[in-house]
């Protein structure tokens, strides 16, 4: 399904960024009828680097491994482009609405933040 994606949305002219293991995906088949994967689509690729199976665990006796790790991996691979989008957009003078934390002590403002930041996404979406 994601290679049929990524290619439809190449195909109107969008770029395609995919997260995963890239690594991993190298060199194997893949089931999609155009013989490619998402990477081989993508203009960006960010490797997760999780590793083949999903686990991380080696267990004396068991075949099977435990401990997936591609979710936390994907997760702090997504973070980490917000951040760094987030710094980029400042840079140029672009106002950010975060969504602030409530778990500050002493901060009395928060609560003002997160309604101005409603505010404008809803703002923004309101023709959507």
């Amino acid at each position: 399904m994601g290679t049929t994606v990524a290619l439809e949305a190449k195909k109107r002219g969008m770029k395609v960024i995919a997260f995963g293991s890239a690594a991993e995906a190298k060199g194997k088949q893949t089931r999609h009828s155009s013989g490619k994967t998402i990477f081989d689509v993508a203009d960006i690729v960010v490797d997760s680097c999780a590793p083949g199976g999903d686990a991380s665990v080696t267990l004396k006796n068991h075949q099977d491994k435990i401990g997936p790790v591609s979710t936390m991996a994907f997760i702090t691979c997504v973070w980490m482009t917000v951040t760094t989008v987030a710094e980029l957009l400042e840079d140029r003078g672009v106002k950010l609405y975060i969504h602030p934390s409530h778990n500050v002590p002493g901060d009395d403002t928060a609560r003002q933040r997160l309604e101005d930041a409603l505010a404008e996404y809803k703002q923004r979406i309101a023709g959507v």
